[in-house]
């Protein structure tokens, strides 16, 4: 869907610099290279890069406007539009924001410390089986590709936005105060969710009452007359509902939506027998750990206060399946892979630690991990922490090995010891490739592998280079 220079104009409140031949535009974009014969150009400024030195190129390639912020020379814009206005970042925001209240889809916002991409996904799928003031809903869900949840990819999903879509499933992420305050505002949640609160982004956030604060604005931006889904199983996130004035959807041990029972189904998965209210249905997850379990019971919840029913729960959770490097299975000359290297925290840690301890094993089971980033001033007691929790988990018989990569593993090699696990137990590598180079010399059929570390220390690479092919 295009844009008119009045709609524009009165999304961000710019002012024409340089009136173009053309008032009708094409798509927004901010990325010079995606610019096609009529696009609007948002000239975005960031830590490495400046967009307004791309404004040139992108009206050579057929932009018919650009939104900057700075003061550039008429000649630069060609024969396109151009508007000033005081930030292109919150113009962006604005767009977007003019097109979900033009179009006004329902839309459910999910944040939190962890799951939110994966309960994403799900409350998605639950939604394209489900029906909605008597329509099926089966194509006119729009939501977040992959994680594109910050400042930049929240507008860039809602300028997505077409006339049929009668739904839109946002993630909504952050690493500084104000960050969800400022998404909440663009997204206008219909129903908010946030999935827990936990170690993660401290380094921005400084503590969890600092997490609990930036989350929590997302329950306080909800529309009027709007709901929010509340998971009971975490302290901080029953807390900040408890405020919360208007409809609620509890899930969790207690909750509205809880599970009755659960199976695991070794490497397929896992079956869990699903209550709302009064009502109940078996559901099979295409995932591993009993953390997943919280992020379905979750996503039914948000669906369910959606207006969807049990049978598009049940349908919508049986199809979706994990993305790549998160929770990933695969089966690599008889040993047991878990990818779950896309990203990581305390408490997604100790989550995949609980998964591989309870994979069926007729061989060892081996922790492969990088340190986890934006932990701040707590980051060598949390790596500590690891260390003790692997040990726990060696003491138990469910790990024989932990291999470590990066500068806060010998915090958690410390740990590790301190709390009994053994020496030849713990191995530290220089780097991907020598880490891969001792795996090797360990590993055997029958063996599962826990591969995770957060985005910037690519844990893949070490797979990669166990597999022998480089990253």
């Amino acid at each position: 869907m295009g844009w008119s220079q009045a709609e524009i104009l009165a999304a961000t409140g710019g002012r024409i610099m340089r009136e173009g031949h053309e008032t009708k535009f094409g798509e927004v974009v901010t990325d010079s290279n995606k610019v096609k014969n009529g696009s609007v150009f948002v000239a975005l400024k960031g830590e490495r890069h400046d967009g307004h030195r791309f404004v040139g190129a992108a009206v050579r390639r057929g932009a018919n406007c650009v939104i900057v912020h700075r003061p550039m020379p008429v000649s630069a814009f060609g024969q396109a539009t151009a508007i000033r206005v005081r930030d292109t970042l919150r113009a962006l925001g604005d767009l977007a924001h003019y097109r979900r209240e033009k179009f006004a889809p329902k839309v459910l916002a999910i944040t939190g410390s962890n799951g939110k991409t994966t309960t994403k996904e799900m409350v998605a799928a639950i939604l394209e089986e489900a029906w909605l003031d008597g329509q099926p809903l089966r194509g006119r869900v729009l939501k977040t590709e992959g994680n594109f949840n910050n400042l930049v990819g929240l507008p860039l999903t809602l300028l997505r936005l077409r006339r049929g879509d009668k739904v839109a499933v946002v993630e909504l992420g952050t690493n500084h105060p104000g960050e969800i305050q400022r998404l909440a505002e663009i997204a206008d949640p219909d129903i908010g969710m946030i999935t827990s609160v936990g170690a993660a982004h401290l380094e921005g956030l400084n503590s969890l009452a600092g997490v609990a604060r930036e989350k929590g604005a997302l329950y306080r931006n909800i529309r009027a007359g709007g709901a929010i889904a509340v998971n009971l199983d975490d302290p901080w996130v029953k807390r900040l509902g408890a405020r919360f004035k208007g409809r609620k959807i509890t899930y969790g041990k207690h909750g509205h939506v809880r599970a009755r029972s659960w199976r695991p189904c070794g490497a397929r998965g896992q079956e869990v027998t699903l209550q709302a209210g009064r009502k109940r249905c078996r559901v099979r997850l295409n995932y591993l750990g009993r953390h997943n379990i919280a992020n379905a019971l979750g996503a039914a919840a948000l669906a369910l206060g959606g207006g969807t029913d049990l049978a598009a729960v049940r349908c919508g959770l049986a199809k979706v399946r994990p993305f790549s490097m998160r929770m990933q299975i695969e089966d690599w000359r008889g040993i047991g892979i878990i990818n779950d290297t896309y990203n990581a925290n305390p408490d997604s840690m100790k989550a995949a630690l609980e998964t591989l301890a309870e994979m069926r094993c007729r061989g060892d089971r081996i922790a492969v991990l990088g340190d986890m980033f934006e932990l701040g001033k707590h980051s060598a007691k949390e790596h500590r922490s690891l260390g003790k929790r692997a040990a726990d988990a060696a003491a138990k018989a469910a790990l024989d090995g932990l291999y470590l990569l990066g500068p806060q593993s010998a915090a958690v090699r410390k740990g590790a010891l301190r709390a009994g696990m053994r020496t030849e137990q713990v191995v530290i590598g220089r780097n991907h490739a020598d880490l891969a180079r001792r795996l090797r010399g360990r590993v055997k059929r029958g063996d599962w592998l826990l591969f995770k570390g957060s985005r910037g220390m690519r844990m893949e690479k070490v797979l990669q280079e166990l597999k022998g092919r480089n990253a």
